[in-house]
């Protein structure tokens, strides 16, 4: 592991005993989903990602420090466990999505089984539904990925978009990684939502990215939990709201 710098960790405001690369480069990747950084992955601090990060600070009303202080780090969904938490997080959801999680075991299987009660949803169904969507992932097809939304969709951190903003954002994200692989490494767990009509999934998948004839630096691994909401359409699922988190390694 490279030897970082003060600089590099007086900017992430971390004790250097934490793996702050790990952190850097999970902010790097979050920066550049939202086309706002456009340099290396590779875990080292610089004057664009400082640049990058008061740009995403600005945007979202943060104090414009370029640091990666607790809510900016949230608000990326970027591990908590790499970035120095000054105070203790309140006993409840920080996020809306963090709805169905912060339940009981009980209240979860509840959820569950009102979720499969459904007649237009069965697990075998909802699992194809999601691999189907990795598969179509690894293709180099936008067509085929931006079906699986109903529009205008919740995406991201972008709020609710167009079809016509996923499209642009799925081709820039081909270009920027023409081989990409998907693994679901687990059960897809889908819970009734709160919203009439939508069901909420939760799983987790692991990914590899590259870019091939560039350096080593533009590879990615990693795993990354997911929830969505999704809709019965006629005949078809669609996604209706996508969010992600990276998880720690």
């Amino acid at each position: 592991m490279r030897t970082l710098t003060c600089l590099f960790c007086l900017l992430l405001s971390i004790p250097s005993s934490v793996p702050a690369d790990e952190t850097v480069r999970q902010l790097q990747e979050e920066l550049r989903k939202r086309n706002l950084y456009f340099g290396n992955i590779d875990g080292q601090t610089s004057p664009v990602l400082v640049d990058a990060l008061k740009r995403y600070q600005t945007r979202k009303g943060f104090p414009i420090t370029g640091k990666l202080d607790q809510d900016t780090a949230t608000s990326l969904h970027i591990q908590a466990a790499t970035v120095a938490v000054t105070a203790s997080l309140p006993d409840l959801p920080v996020l809306k999505s963090d709805r169905a999680r912060a339940l009981t075991e009980s209240q979860r299987l509840a959820l569950q089984r009102e979720a499969e009660d459904k007649p237009d949803l069965t697990p075998e169904r909802v699992n194809k539904f999601v691999q189907d969507y990795l598969r179509d992932g690894e293709t180099d097809d936008v067509a085929a990925q931006v079906k699986y939304y109903a529009f205008p969709v919740r995406y991201f951190d972008h709020g609710t978009v167009s079809e016509q903003f996923v499209t642009k954002d799925t081709s820039n994200y081909l270009k920027r990684w023409p081989e990409r692989k998907y693994t679901l490494t687990g059960p897809v767990n889908f819970f009734a939502s709160g919203n009439e009509g939508e069901t909420e999934l939760e799983f987790t998948i692991a990914f590899e990215l590259r870019s091939p004839g560039r350096t080593t630096k533009n590879r990615a691994v990693g795993h990354t939990r997911n929830w969505w909401s999704i809709q019965a359409k006629g005949d078809e699922l669609k996604i209706v709201a996508i969010r992600e988190a990276r998880l720690r390694e």
